[in-house]
């Protein structure tokens, strides 16, 4: 859905947004990673929704509110972002839970107790412990999406088409996910 003027929307509301959209982009780190295409979709199609509340008055447009409603839009963006961070950070890994998800999986709690006959089947699993700590510190999200383009093998549209978000906010995504493997020490094992 493009939102353009004349296709519902008038030139100074386009205005507006841009210029909100601008300065808010300008100031939060969070809103910098998003694109700026998807935050002026994001924020008109919800002044679309608030307009429709209020009595129309062609001779004085609502400006100041429409920037009101758009700055308070923005600031709910960022505290989502904010709270999503915080909720990816705190989550815990089950010592019991296997690391690659399956029933009878190898599990954290398995590390110390695994016996070392072969150098080799140590170093995997060690290796495997190493993923399972970095996939541990990965938010929800992160965690499908390394699921959807490692193991499914969907394309970076695929997988943005079925979690609904922006390709731009997916791209941040993956960059977070490899900045985890690499401050695990597994940036080696990624693919450029």
């Amino acid at each position: 859905m493009v939102l353009k003027a004349g296709e519902g929307l008038q030139r100074w509301e386009i205005a507006v947004t841009k210029k909100v959209v601008g300065e808010f982009r300008r100031r939060s780190r969070s809103l910098a990673r998003e694109e700026f295409d998807d935050l002026m979709q994001e924020c008109l199609a919800h002044w679309i929704v608030v307009r429709r509340k209020l009595a129309p008055d062609p001779d004085a447009p609502p400006v100041g509110y429409m920037a009101q409603v758009i700055r308070n839009k923005l600031t709910d963006l960022i505290r989502e972002r904010a709270a999503d961070k915080r909720a990816g950070e705190q989550e815990a890994l089950s010592l019991d839970a296997a690391l690659d998800g399956s029933d009878d999986g190898l599990t954290l709690a398995d590390e110390e107790s695994t016996q070392q006959d072969e150098a080799g089947a140590v170093d995997r699993h060690h290796a495997r412990i190493d993923i399972g700590r970095a996939l541990a510190r990965l938010t929800p999200v992160q965690r499908q999406l390394c699921q959807m383009l490692g193991e499914e093998g969907l394309s970076i549209k695929e997988a943005a088409e079925r979690l609904q978000i922006p390709r731009g906010t997916l791209y941040e995504e993956i960059k977070r996910i490899r900045r985890v493997f690499a401050d695990q020490g597994l940036g080696d094992y990624l693919k450029e």
